[in-house]
């Protein structure tokens, strides 16, 4: 009798263990979202918290050190293993905001020079015709993400959404003259699509003129206000490192990417913006 009771126990501890919930962290967009920062530039203290998980789309859009479209501890997931995105700075800050025995997972899906007026375009709900090829496989990539989380027992809990794009449609008057229009659709479709209708957004200003972009103002303008609407947050960028500045840089007049403080910092930045946000 006591055997079976204290399999019982083992049973039920186990199971409560593995319906934890867990805390998911989305982030999407461009070249500063696949990230431009350098591994071997990071500094003793900037260390890769493992025990957060990550779940990234893979070749053409990434090439993470760990493997795509499936769940592993938490690795760099840019163009090339050895280049990071936001996600290393953004695990580091979340864990001393909410602390390690919080459980902690990232989706991401990102591409370089992409734009959020055709290939972003959230379209219509249902509608997987009238999507852009980014947004139906960021749709692939989140989703299939949330339903193996539920496989794994975990009960995932959508945080927010981290977004740093805009430098290709700053490139187009058109698409920057509608780039807050289509912010806004694109926030409201990603809510509805995920069932998280008050997720909080984060994003990133894109650099400032004199940079290339001929809409570069208008972008950045829309960007101003969205961090206005409700549940949504911007991120200062301008002060932030570029490429251009990083030891050894293979692009030293590259001022238009972030570079490794600089994407680091930009993780650190989005985690204390969603933190705000929770705040308020």
């Amino acid at each position: 009798m006591k055997f079976f009771c204290l399999f019982l126990f083992c049973i039920a501890s186990i199971a409560s263990f593995a319906q934890q919930k867990i805390a998911v962290f989305i982030l999407a967009g461009q070249s500063n979202a696949t990230g431009q920062g350098y591994m071997a530039n990071l500094n003793a203290g900037q260390k890769v918290e493992d025990s957060v998980l990550i779940y990234h789309s893979g070749k053409p859009h990434l090439e993470g050190k760990g493997p795509a479209n499936q769940w592993h501890p938490l690795a760099q997931a840019s163009e090339s293993p050895d280049r990071f995105g936001p996600e290393l700075g953004l695990a580091h800050r979340l864990q001393q905001l909410i602390g390690k025995s919080q459980k902690i997972a990232f989706i991401k899906h990102a591409h370089s020079g992409t734009d959020l007026a055709r290939q972003w375009n959230a379209g219509t709900k249902g509608d997987t015709a009238s999507h852009g090829e980014q947004y139906q496989v960021f749709l692939q990539t989140v989703l299939p993400a949330l339903a193996d989380l539920k496989r794994q027992g975990y009960q995932p809990d959508i945080k927010a959404m981290f977004w740093q794009q805009g430098e290709n449609d700053a490139n187009n008057i058109a698409d920057a003259e509608a780039y807050e229009q289509n912010l806004k659709h694109f926030i409201l479709r990603v809510r509805d699509d995920l069932n998280a209708r008050d997720m909080p957004f984060v994003l990133g200003l894109v650099m400032p003129p004199p940079l290339s972009g001929a809409g570069r103002d208008l972008v950045r303008k829309a960007q101003i206000q969205a961090g206005t609407w409700p549940n949504v947050g911007l991120v200062q960028t301008d002060d932030l490192s570029r490429r251009a500045d990083d030891k050894n840089s293979p692009h030293p007049t590259d001022h238009l990417h972030f570079g490794t403080a600089g994407t680091w910092d930009l993780g650190v930045r989005m985690a204390n913006t969603w933190f705000y946000l929770n705040c308020k």
